[in-house]
């Protein structure tokens, strides 16, 4: 006969209910059939008072003890199959869940593979786009640049008797003049940019004293302006050489000087500053246009972006911020701006600035040429 534990549920809780009831009647009987044998039968006593106690808890007592413990015991065993069915509820909608989710894992990995291949073809057609790009502009830059050297060169013989012709045949000779060159300007830039994205434009870093070069571009690139404007230069006194290409960190601080005048009001100064820091020197040019917006501002150093592109808007080609940005980044630096930076709403400014390491000991050129020799540069 198997067991009532292995039995099923059901019809282990009907003998259960079998037995809570037939148990303590069985058990009243015996104890009465016991007492009267043993009392009665075998000894002749009389009814006396011990034999309705003895038949009462034995036969009357025990058996409702009886009954109220397996009535107890059958409430634990509804109890335990109430909880069983409901973990048996619980872990079959796991189980659905956890089936659910592996299948949705396996579909979303599936499509994330996908997604991931279709990125990777997308990225390699970009990156072949931009080659692309960047040898056709390359190509159109260095085709350009020959015709604009002898174009430039037949003005300059030309200028040199400029004074024999009208004057509005000079003022056209002038601007044929200037025109060219910032034509050329522009073309040396984008191969210098092409170079730079190609790995062809290696820094060649040393000393370099920011005050003489700061002055000087300064006085350049307002000097080349129509509308002339004054300019500030703030440098902190005993301020020690910078480690930098100095030929590249001209070309930084002409391209935010340029974009400086560009874009502030006439008659408005630009202020370019370079200040002391522990173990280096920031850089900074501050001008007085419109300002840049906070959702714009890293916008601004994308090639041939501009953030005003109307009829009025200042000249420029959208390079110049790009290519500043581009060589500061080839020097392990990076270009900041802040904007606004005066309390004017039609003029708040924008500021640029960027860090450079200074050099505490310049070594001598046998030291420097000699492998594995570091440069100490930016120690305090």
């Amino acid at each position: 006969m198997p067991s009532a534990q292995n039995l099923p549920r059901p019809r282990a809780l009907r003998l259960l209910d079998t037995v809570r009831w037939v148990l303590p009647l069985v058990l009243g009987v015996v104890a009465w059939v016991f007492e009267w044998t043993e009392h009665l039968s075998a000894e002749h006593e009389p009814l006396t008072p011990g034999f309705y106690g003895e038949v009462l808890l034995f036969g009357v007592v025990g058996p409702v003890v009886v009954a109220i413990v397996l009535t107890w015991v059958r409430r634990l065993v509804v109890t335990l199959e109430a909880t069983t069915s409901a973990l048996e509820a619980v872990n079959r909608d796991l189980e659905t869940i956890v089936a659910e989710r592996t299948a949705n894992l396996q579909a979303a990995t599936g499509e994330l593979a996908d997604r991931n291949r279709q990125l990777a073809r997308a990225n390699e057609e970009l990156r072949e786009l931009d080659r692309m790009k960047s040898d056709f502009v390359s190509l159109v830059s260095h085709q350009l640049r020959a015709p604009l050297t002898n174009i430039n060169g037949a003005l300059e013989l030309v200028s040199q008797d400029a004074e024999l012709l009208p004057a509005a045949s000079q003022r056209t000779l002038r601007i044929l003049a200037e025109e060219g060159h910032r034509l050329s300007h522009m073309i040396e830039t984008i191969l210098d940019v092409s170079r730079l994205e190609a790995g062809q434009l290696t820094p060649s870093a040393g000393p370099v004293a920011l005050e003489p070069l700061l002055a000087r571009v300064c006085a350049s690139v307002v000097a080349n302006e129509a509308d002339r404007r004054d300019w500030k230069l703030e440098v902190t006194p005993e301020l020690p050489p910078v480690w930098a290409d100095e030929t590249l960190l001209e070309e930084i601080v002409r391209n935010l000087v340029e974009n400086a005048v560009r874009y502030s009001r006439p008659g408005q100064p630009i202020d370019v500053s370079a200040r002391r820091a522990p173990g280096s020197v920031t850089i900074s040019v501050a001008d007085r246009g419109p300002g840049i917006p906070a959702e714009k501002q890293r916008d601004i150093f994308r090639s041939f972006f501009r953030l005003d592109q109307s009829e009025s808007a200042p000249g420029g080609y959208g390079l110049g911020l790009y290519f500043a940005d581009k060589l500061v980044r080839a020097q392990g630096g990076e270009i900041l701006v802040e904007s606004p930076i005066w309390p004017d709403r039609v003029a708040p400014g924008t500021r640029f600035l960027f860090t450079l390491p200074v050099v505490e000991e310049v070594p001598s050129e046998d030291e420097s040429d000699t492998p594995g020799t570091s440069v100490p540069a930016a120690q305090e």
